[in-house]
């Protein structure tokens, strides 16, 4: 019967999609934890210790060799409170999931993560860098993320971070065949006057004989730059980040975002002067994040529940590089924060904005945002509003399907009322419930996305409706081509066939 429903529902959804409106089919989030083993569940006491926020920070890899294989992480399970930190793993798309404890410390006085992200190369390999507890960066790979023994950090464990030593921050990773690039803060002693760099591997991570600056080098930052990277097909990398000026109002700031490009592998960087900081200059405007004088009793965080310390900055390139796409936050004439998407294209050597649009409905604080770009174009996007009138984050799922110009769909994919920070954390001085991002990916022409939110299961045994977990989604267009008429076509006659078998015991 689940077969029939599930043909049923994949059906009419293709029968049921106008011709001629765009859009996206975006599947329900599945609750990560409360689609674990009930073994794992009650045996790693998840709903019974007082920390309760599985779902912070979490990012997606999906295998482009086989997308049935999908590794989510979050700050979980650390050491060294455990040997080894955890990553949850499904082998069927996302629909169960296991726990694995298979990152190990890059040695046994560095505790992980302080934050970290995944990547599959095209062959199947896990890449993860990792900010250890040490204040350096360290870049592993894995060809089976269940295994331990099958995770190898460069260097046996040696930081490839070369400059900042012991005050960087916030590693992002980005793949191109045997290229691994790894974008960090650079902080100067006391994590003041960051510098935005890249280290760089032409050996699928063996070494990293380069690490360059992006920007012209430490410069005065209320905010953290929030430095993001993503890849081409051709192996250019482009870059986001953030540099802000406080204003009389605690985390409240002025926020100039930028955005550069390197054609050489990370070797230089295109519009290093561009501008005094190092950049194309995307835009500026006024910004609520990062309040360092802010308490859980007093605040102006995000949902009452998220301060904002990993800026508000999210970039994806199309697969050739003829359009590059770039999020920022910024408040509108009302003083509002909303999502804004700015869009490029290549002239000559340079990058010429073409549309900056307002994304976030109006009159809703909006923050996290994420974006990656579909095979055939279609930009799909991600980020969170909370509404004061209902007392909820609303995660929405947005495309556009005409370069940036406009927006085509925006589905609220799911809603929730925020624990406090205490009953997430256990913890009266934390003061991100979500953490810094949520993360969209794509392969071909179907996308995944993760975000935090509160639980929705409560069967067999396993109840996480008082917990903050990983949710996993993905999703394709709405409309269909030729070739899914085609598979809509089986998919009834399937249905037809199907409906007509008995259960047999």
């Amino acid at each position: 019967m689940r077969t029939n429903f599930i043909l049923f529902a994949f059906a009419a959804s293709l029968l049921f999609a106008p011709a001629a409106v765009a859009g996206l089919i975006v599947n329900a989030p599945i609750d990560v934890v409360g689609h674990l083993p009930l073994a794992t569940f009650t045996g790693n006491n998840f709903a019974t210790q007082s920390y309760k926020d599985w779902g912070n920070e979490p990012f997606v890899a999906v295998n482009p060799t086989n997308t049935n294989d999908i590794v989510v992480s979050s700050f979980a399970f650390l050491t060294p409170t455990n040997p080894n930190a955890s990553l949850f793993h499904s082998t069927d798309g996302g629909a169960n999931w296991t726990l694995q404890f298979s990152v190990p410390p890059p040695s046994p006085s560095v505790g992980v993560p302080r934050d970290w992200n995944f990547t599959y190369n095209s062959s199947g390999v896990l890449h993860g860098t990792i900010l250890g507890s040490d204040g350096n960066i360290y870049q592993g790979a894995t060809a089976n993320p269940n295994s331990v023994a099958a995770w190898a950090y460069t260097g046996g464990g040696t930081r490839i971070n070369t400059a900042s030593v012991g005050f960087s921050d916030q590693p992002w990773l980005a793949l191109n065949g045997n290229n691994v690039f790894v974008a960090y803060d650079a902080f100067q002693a006391g994590f003041v006057n960051p510098a935005e760099r890249v280290a760089v591997s032409t050996n699928s991570g063996i070494t990293f004989p380069l690490d360059n600056q992006i920007s012209n080098g430490a410069q005065s930052n209320s905010v953290n730059p929030g430095t993001r990277i993503k890849t081409d097909s051709a192996g250019n990398v482009y870059s986001i980040f953030g540099v802000g000026t406080t204003t009389a109002t605690p985390g409240v700031h002025n926020v100039t975002y930028y955005l550069n490009r390197s054609r050489d592998g990370g070797a230089t960087w295109d519009f290093i002067g561009s501008s005094v900081v190092g950049g194309i200059v995307i835009d500026s405007g006024v910004s609520t994040q990062l309040c360092n004088s802010c308490t859980q009793a007093s605040n102006n965080w995000f949902a009452n529940v998220n301060d904002l310390r990993g800026n508000i900055t999210a970039i994806a390139p199309d697969s050739t590089g003829a359009h590059v796409y770039v999020l920022i936050g910024k408040q509108d004439a009302n003083g509002v924060d909303r999502i804004y998407l700015v869009s490029y294209v290549p002239s000559g050597t340079n990058l010429v904005q073409t549309h900056e649009i307002v994304v976030s409905p109006a009159g809703q604080r909006a923050a996290l945002p994420a974006i990656t770009v579909k095979a055939d174009g279609t930009v799909v996007l991600m980020y969170e509003t909370f509404n004061s009138q209902d007392g909820k984050v609303h995660v929405h799922v947005a495309s556009s399907d005409d370069f940036g110009a406009t927006i085509s769909s925006d589905t609220d994919e799911y809603s929730f009322t925020p624990l406090t920070l205490q009953q997430a954390t256990g913890s009266t001085d934390t003061n991100r419930e979500f953490g810094d991002f949520l993360f969209l990916t794509s392969v071909g022409d179907t996308f995944y996305g993760v975000f935090p939110g509160l639980g929705n299961v409560n069967a067999g045994g396993i109840n996480t409706t008082g917990l903050i977990d990983p949710f996993f989604f993905s999703g394709v267009d709405a409309v269909p081509e030729p070739g899914s008429l085609a598979l809509l076509s089986t998919a009834l006659l399937g249905l037809g066939f199907l409906r007509r078998r008995r259960p047999t015991c």
